[in-house]
């Protein structure tokens, strides 16, 4: 355990040991199953939605749905897959707009750079605006994401309002963790909200891509955070069963932390109870002739995540 440099609410961590004493095992093995539970809807993975939350709070006598995500923890961590390191995080968000739970982890890539990974506060962050949800609370095990997720979550136009909460005992504001934040406004910029979707105009030139591949492309892409580059990006894979699952890039101030569309994309599939070896096709949709070209990087990731999969790059058509 790292030395806190804020005091914790001993009562808080007091109250947090004896849940977990009392009713830990049971929640987390109820959350467990609500994740792990096959959904039509590929959004809703790694999520529990907000009758579920209520209903945990009550029959497990929990004060909030705050309780109910510190002691979800142990749940996001399994889903972590850190091959390299072995060091396994998990984040558990609570959604504003529904007050669901989204649950997150640590993803690192062997053979790829290790820039690669997706940070288990950024899987939570990315999770959340693909369901067109801001955060309100992000629980973790120590109140003290990296500097690197804590840039990613600057991002966010409502950062200055997010919660960060472990069962320590320590309640923290994103700007007590980062008090002179680089945030987009330094660049003139807008930070990222919820549902916007500021390329609506998208459309791909190439006429071989499936029509629900192309579909789904085109929405996620319209929702890209591609502020800095002007040039959006989207990922589509279709797994071997069938399953299609997309996302958009998420750029950052910073430029460095910005989580590209394979790597949001690779979210989803965890999210969904997926393993890389499930992806038999992935799409990248991006800018012809951008600022950026994600195609190198794009194409280099999937190998290395999914050496069996097909990839194939689309451009968007000339001025949408």
């Amino acid at each position: 355990m790292i030395e806190a440099p804020f005091r914790a609410d001993e009562t808080v961590a007091r109250r947090m040991a004896e849940l977990s004493t009392r009713v830990g095992s049971a929640v987390e093995a109820e959350v467990h199953a609500l994740v792990e539970a096959p959904g039509a809807n590929p959004l809703d993975g790694s999520t529990v939605n907000a009758t579920a939350v209520a209903d945990l709070v009550e029959r497990h006598g929990l004060a909030s749905e705050r309780e109910l995500a510190l002691l979800a923890l142990p749940v996001a961590r399994a889903m972590a897959r850190p091959p390299i390191s072995g060091y396994r995080v998990g984040a558990v968000g609570i959604e504003r707009e529904s007050g669901a739970l989204v649950l997150g982890a640590n993803l690192e890539v062997p053979g790829a750079d290790l820039g690669s990974t997706v940070h288990a506060e950024g899987f939570v962050a990315v999770r959340a605006r693909r369901r067109s949800a801001t955060l309100e609370t992000l629980a973790v095990y120590e109140a003290h994401p990296c500097a690197h997720c804590r840039q990613t979550l600057a991002e966010s136009a409502a950062s200055d309002d997010l919660g960060i909460i472990d069962p320590l005992g320590h309640e923290l504001g994103l700007a007590e963790l980062y008090p002179w934040p680089f945030q987009p406004h330094a660049l003139g910029v807008e930070g990222d909200r919820a549902g916007a979707a500021p390329w609506p105009d998208l459309a791909l030139l190439a006429d071989d891509v499936p029509a629900d591949v192309a579909d789904l492309l085109q929405e996620v892409g319209s929702r890209a955070h591609a502020p800095y580059s002007g040039a959006p990006s989207a990922v589509a894979f279709q797994l071997r069963d069938g399953r299609l699952l997309a996302a958009a890039a998420f750029e950052s101030v910073a430029f460095n932390p910005s989580i590209t569309a394979l790597q949001a994309a690779l979210v989803e599939l965890v999210a969904a109870r997926a393993v890389p070896e499930d992806i038999a096709r992935a799409w990248l949709a991006r800018t012809a002739a951008g600022s950026i070209d994600p195609a190198p990087g794009f194409r280099a990731l999937l190998a290395a995540v999914a050496p069996s999969a097909e990839a194939r790059v689309a451009d968007w058509r000339s001025g949408a």
